[in-house]
């Protein structure tokens, strides 16, 4: 199983995501996630998940007006995926989102015919989120921007998203002194969870940071920290790949996300109005990624958790 995990860890960080995102980021943000746990991430992730049966709380959805108005792909697809695996493994889950990114989350949990709320985040809400943590018993987040030094949310070119986004660092620094157990899958730094490497993040790629950038000064890097990060070349693909290792974990293949059910996940998505983050665009792709290609990383996922289930065989000579 174990080196099923660290080729599930490897295929989800290829550098596949579209021009208008930073590139040549994945293998460092992999590498220096690699180094802080003592097993390959996903593995780490699944062992999180598997314990229970518990209230998982996932945080998701980027929503921006104008441009992503009921938000990106990238975290929702995921989320409905990893909530439908944690559901069959008996788990009680609640998604929270932005009130401008929750109805397609809705109508995808709808469409699977899920028992499991999508809760609005309030602006400001720490109240709420307190709430939260003190209700739930794992928080996770797929594709949440977390505040940088200055407790500010900024997209991955610098721009700020803290007029209208919900700032959940206080969710999870609240988990954090509860002594409950945290997860991310991110991709870019700056989301939750990347606060666990933040000084090698900074020391290690710069570049990214975008300091002169940002109008804080404070770059785009976040500093909210989770007892587990999962990077991958998106967050939806970082998902799947928990969720492949939740399948090797109770040894079940059927647990897994199928290339099937990938298709068709992006093009409803197109038709709920969800954007491609990479192009801006509403098509069948997620970060830049066309869905063929996201195809194919499930099918490959999948193949690696058959192969290692199925163990070792004599070819007889």
């Amino acid at each position: 199983m174990l080196f099923a995990c660290e080729n599930i860890d490897r295929l989800q960080c290829m550098e596949l995501q579209g021009r208008a995102l930073p590139r040549g980021l994945k293998a460092s943000l992999y590498e220096l996630a690699r180094a802080v746990h003592d097993e390959p991430l996903v593995l780490a992730a699944a062992k999180m998940l598997n314990e229970g049966p518990r209230h998982i709380g996932i945080i998701t959805g980027a929503a921006v007006p104008g441009h992503m108005p009921v938000g990106e792909n990238d975290g929702p697809l995921g989320a409905v995926v990893l909530t439908n695996a944690l559901v069959r493994l008996g788990h009680w889950v609640s998604i929270y989102t932005d009130n401008m990114a929750a109805p397609p989350l809705k109508t995808l949990i709808e469409r699977l015919g899920l028992d499991v709320p999508v809760i609005d985040l309030q602006m400001n809400g720490t109240q709420q989120q307190e709430a939260i943590a003190d209700d739930i018993d794992v928080a996770v987040a797929i594709e949440r921007l977390g505040g940088n030094p200055n407790g500010v949310v900024y997209g991955a070119t610098g721009v700020s998203r803290a007029d209208f986004r919900c700032n959940v660092d206080h969710l999870f620094k609240t988990m954090a002194d509860l002594g409950k157990p945290t997860l991310s899958i991110a991709d870019g730094g700056n989301e939750i969870g990347f606060g666990k490497i933040y000084d090698a993040l900074c020391e290690r790629i710069p570049e990214y940071k975008l300091e002169n950038v940002t109008p804080c000064g404070g770059g785009v890097y976040s500093i909210v920290s989770t007892d587990v990060l999962v990077v991958a070349t998106s967050s939806n693909i970082g998902a799947y790949g928990v969720v492949a290792a939740l399948a090797l974990l109770r040894e079940d293949l059927s647990i897994c996300h199928t290339p099937e059910e990938e298709m068709a996940l992006e093009y409803i998505g197109v038709g709920l109005g969800l954007t491609d983050g990479g192009s801006g665009k509403k098509i069948a792709a997620v970060d830049g990624v066309p869905v063929d290609d996201n195809v194919a990383i499930v099918r490959l996922m999948r193949s690696s958790v058959q192969r290692a289930l199925e163990g070792t065989s004599d070819r007889g000579f």
